[in-house]
């Protein structure tokens, strides 16, 4: 058995386009709701990020200025994070359009992702994989076998507590970041030169932000796989 036939397999039931395999139309469900969760928790991310640039707008139209400073640190840091808030959005929006169209069109999207099957080598675990998901789907009962179970119960042992961890981890550094920007303005405010304490402070802030925008796509792709795991372990073991 090789990658090709698991391939060849699985580009036949994509082409039939019917629903006379149970065990297909289980793999394309998981598939589809794949893209669901990201739909539902990129969509959340979304408002939120939208949310924070439309405040970080307003925020840098209304900061005060120092004399006739037009730069002040505030009004710099609401800009910058208004400006990145507002790419960040777009992008995210993009993302959360094109697996809308997957989830409208799951079919044509699973055929795109056949080109992810990786050529193991006889006898490696990915090899006994897809022999387990070949013999399944040839089959055709909706019911896992034991092999493809096993194999998705050990990517859900360690993907659910990694979800769950990032979630914690990303509330807790966005929490920091927002303490730390705060703390900056506030300082801002009284003038003079910025001490070293100061600059310790900025690159904090700039680290929790690029740690906090990691966590979340950790947080999504964990939280995808936790609930939609089966299309996953075909295609990443």
């Amino acid at each position: 058995m090789t990658a090709h036939d698991l391939h060849d397999t699985l580009d036949e039931l994509v082409r039939s386009n019917s629903d006379s395999n149970p065990a297909f139309d289980r793999l394309l469900d998981d598939y589809t709701g794949y893209h669901v969760v990201l739909v539902v928790v990129g969509g959340f991310f979304l408002a939120a990020i939208a949310l924070f640039s439309v405040m970080a707008w307003t925020r840098f139209r209304r900061a005060p200025r120092l004399g006739s400073r037009r730069w002040t640190f505030e009004r710099a840091t609401y800009f910058w994070f208004a400006m990145c808030g507002t790419v960040i959005s777009v992008m995210m929006a993009v993302i959360v359009a094109a697996n809308v169209s997957t989830v409208l069109e799951p079919r044509q999207g699973f055929a795109g992702s056949l080109g992810m099957l990786r050529t193991p080598a006889a006898g490696t675990r990915t090899d006994t994989l897809y022999q387990a998901f070949n013999t399944w789907l040839q089959d055709g009962d909706s019911s896992l076998t034991s092999p493809v179970q096993s194999a998705i119960d050990d990517r859900l042992a360690w993907q659910r507590p990694k979800a769950a961890i990032c979630s914690v981890l990303l509330v807790l550094f966005v929490w920091l970041s927002v303490r730390v920007w705060r703390t900056l303005i506030h300082r801002s405010r009284a003038g003079g030169r910025r001490t070293v304490g100061e600059r310790a402070l900025v690159a904090s802030g700039l680290t929790t932000v690029m740690v906090s925008l990691v966590l979340m796509l950790m947080v999504i792709g964990n939280t995808q796989a936790s609930f939609a795991p089966l299309g996953l372990t075909l295609f990443n073991g």
